[in-house]
């Protein structure tokens, strides 16, 4: 659940090593699929999209309906983990909160990415901001003119070490047949 780069490539990095995959979006589509566009050849999907949702699957719901949620209850029931980049206050009101999926598998796994940690987790975050915020700007710019790196490595980091938290969380569940 979720768009743009941490939680889509936590995704896919798990879906490189085996990983069943389901990316769930809006009927829609994500807010991603078209950001740097290849044209219509593509059906409009841009390269950013296809870079970070290889090896899933992909399905639309509306989990604002009663539909929406049955399916989603039913395909956390057979999941081990659900990978969110979504504020908290957006996970409870959508039912993908910690409590609420424990209650469907007790043994689930949630892996959330939050630009802020713990001084926000309702705030919307992007890479640029965490360069911003981390300093990452001012030390590549010049003097008195700060410069974000077009690569969004703050994102792509945050996908790679929560992957790598998603599989020492499913360590630990192996050995204690507990989830986090």
């Amino acid at each position: 659940f979720g768009s743009f780069i941490s939680g889509p490539f936590c995704a896919t990095l798990l879906g490189d090593f085996g990983a069943d995959v389901i990316r769930i979006e809006h009927p829609r589509g994500g807010m991603d699929r078209s950001l740097v566009p290849l044209g219509e050849e593509f059906e409009n999907n841009g390269a950013l999209y296809f870079q970070v949702n290889r090896n899933k699957r992909s399905l639309a719901l509306d989990l604002a309906s009663e539909t929406g949620r049955e399916i989603t209850h039913k395909l956390v029931a057979s999941a081990d983990v659900v990978i969110a980049n979504l504020p908290d206050k957006a996970l409870l009101n959508l039912g993908l909160d910690y409590p609420t999926l424990k209650s469907i598998k007790p043994d689930i796994i949630l892996c959330t990415c939050s630009a802020y940690g713990e001084l926000d987790k309702n705030k919307i975050g992007f890479d640029g901001i965490g360069q911003a915020m981390s300093g990452a700007m001012h030390m590549t710019g010049d003097t008195n003119e700060p410069r974000k790196a077009y690569t969004h490595y703050v994102d792509f980091a945050t996908a790679s070490l929560s992957a790598y938290g998603v599989v020492l969380a499913l360590l630990e569940k192996d050995r204690t047949g507990k989830g986090q």
